[in-house]
């Protein structure tokens, strides 16, 4: 697929705050090469792999069953298989996967450590796991969180990060030291770090939060977020600037880690 397709597509299905996010990283997921069989952590509704894959997931999991159904529903073309499964505990046997990705997942499992150990063991020897994560900055560079620290409301800016982190279920928002360090714990070197989403880009992320709630509607009436294209059409040309900025330079409000278990 081309990369400029992913915001097109993404904006189709998901609402803009979902949409320009993962059409950024669907440019950093679906840049390596997946050799097979691959293994999705974290499908959610599946709506990410559909757009980032141009050949089907072997197999997906999910913690969530309704999730994991949600995503299933989208057939081979997406998932050839999808299960319910928590990471710290895959039903899968040792070395069964080349490739593991995990797209904005492992941020969310308390037991970090034996998820990833988990990951480990099913990789095989010189097999890859692609993540992406929020950053250790993830909170401060919010929009409201911006705004009220300029005007000196430091207390209210530090609520707001912390009220974000927890309505977004975020266990672990760290930095690639602390990753790398974990990682390293379960058998997984990380070989490729980038941060990526600007403190301008993640402004508009926050914002589109509360611009989002015609998309809410439409997803409780219809079961879809964006049941007309027209939804989507006004969004394309702001955001586009933020899909298409270079990865900043020297933070971002999220990360993507690459590594590789020692062969």
């Amino acid at each position: 697929m081309a990369r400029s397709d992913y915001l097109s597509r993404c904006l189709a299905t998901m609402p803009p705050h979902v949409a320009i996010l993962r059409a950024v990283e669907c440019r950093l997921m679906g840049e390596p090469e997946l050799p097979g069989p691959v293994l999705d952590i974290g499908t959610g509704d599946g709506c990410f792999a559909a757009a980032a894959y141009m050949r089907p997931v072997d197999i997906g999991v999910d913690v969530r069953p309704a999730a994991s159904a949600e995503a299933g529903a989208r057939g081979p073309s997406v998932y050839r298989s999808v299960a319910a499964a928590d990471v710290t505990a895959l039903p899968f046997r040792s070395g069964m996967f080349h490739s593991v990705v995990s797209n904005c997942a492992l941020e969310h499992v308390p037991d970090d450590a034996t998820a990833l150990r988990e990951i480990a063991r099913v990789l095989r020897p010189g097999g890859q796991l692609l993540a992406t994560l929020p950053s250790e900055r993830f909170g401060e560079l919010l929009g409201v969180t911006t705004a009220a620290r300029a005007l000196g409301l430091r207390r209210c800016a530090d609520a707001y990060a912390a009220f974000f982190n927890r309505i977004s279920h975020h266990v672990h928002v760290v930095g690639p030291e602390v990753w790398r360090h974990r990682m390293a714990a379960a058998g997984l070197e990380v070989v490729d770090h980038r941060y990526y989403f600007s403190a301008r880009a993640h402004r508009a992320f926050d914002l589109c939060h509360y611009l989002a709630v015609p998309n809410l509607v439409a997803r409780l009436l219809s079961g879809r977020w964006v049941p007309h294209p027209a939804m989507a059409r006004p969004y394309e040309r702001w955001l586009g600037r933020y899909y298409s900025e270079p990865l900043p330079q020297p933070i971002g409000a999220y990360q993507y880690l690459r590594s590789v278990k020692a062969g």
